[in-house]
């Protein structure tokens, strides 16, 4: 891939990551028992090292209601250093062989939860501003909406109910009132950990719609994270799975990885918008920091 220089202090890790502009590195003292669903939720989203500066490649795999089938391979790069967090996306298809262009998009997350996308606009050949994007709104190529994956954060579900389980493993579960189209929103998060266990998703009428689970954790430089997300609507079956297959944390990337002119340069002469770090030569570095897969 393109080089880009300026990524430095590099920590692999294939894990989980939701990108919202929250948490950061854990703290060292034991966090104050969780109260509100305001609490549950921040203490979600810091078990899943939110916040960091990241790049990251994710394996998508899909099944819309005919049947068919989709892979796609996902690279994102991330800079959560200011208030608004920036991501820059590329969607392309996972067969090196298809005819498909890629999908290009930076997409601004700011404070009060409001998005901001600049779409790489093929026939024209330069970005195109997205205004009024909403985070119930589908990631291109997966069944995932924009506020599953983070770029929204989860404000809605702050304000919702807490409920003790009784589950063996320990959890609670957050409900949410009524939100876009969204009649509620239950997360159920591991009690010792803050991991999120699932999320299940309705509509207006009481009907489930989407189911969402986390699973495969592993423990990553000393950190339990889930390193797979499944959505399935138990209606129409439609369903998709994301893998992380390499994620670098803690990067100072070049502020010209965002810049929009910068971008469209590179685009226009066919270059990789999207530069990922390589992964260690020497597998005991990886095991320090995580894995690369």
């Amino acid at each position: 891939m393109r080089r880009l220089p300026g990524f430095t202090g590099l920590i692999l890790a294939a894990a989980l990551v939701l990108p919202a502009p929250l948490g950061g590195a854990a703290a060292t003292a034991a966090p104050a028992a969780p109260v509100s669903a305001a609490d549950w939720i921040e203490r979600m989203l810091a078990a899943l090292r939110l916040g960091d500066t990241l790049a990251a490649r994710i394996r998508a795999h899909t099944v819309d209601h005919t049947k068919s089938e989709r892979d796609v391979v996902i690279e994102l790069i991330r800079d959560a250093r200011g208030p608004t967090m920036r991501s820059v996306v590329e969607v392309r298809e996972a067969d090196p062989e298809s005819q498909t262009r890629p999908v290009v998009f930076r997409i601004d997350s700011f404070p009060d939860g409001s998005l901001v996308s600049w779409l790489w606009d093929i026939r024209w050949r330069r970005f195109i501003k997205m205004s009024g994007l909403e985070g119930v709104e589908n990631f291109d190529g997966t069944h995932f909406h924009l506020e599953d994956l983070g770029f929204s954060g989860l404000s809605e579900r702050k304000s919702g109910s807490v409920r003790e389980l009784s589950d063996p493993a320990g959890a609670v579960e957050i409900t949410s009132g009524a939100y876009h189209h969204y009649g509620r929103v239950e997360t159920r998060i591991e009690r010792s950990g803050g991991l999120p266990l699932r999320t299940h998703i309705y509509d207006g009428t009481g009907a489930r719609i989407w189911e969402i689970e986390f699973d495969r954790v592993e423990t990553v430089a000393g950190r339990r994270l889930p390193t797979r997300m499944r959505t399935r609507n138990p209606m129409t079956r439609e369903r998709t799975t994301l893998e992380w297959a390499q994620i670098a944390v803690g990067l100072r990337i070049p502020e010209q990885a965002f810049d929009l002119e910068y971008l469209d340069a590179v685009l226009r002469r066919g270059g990789d918008p999207i530069e990922l770090p390589e992964a260690p030569a020497e597998a005991g570095q990886a095991n320090r920091g995580g894995l690369d897969r």
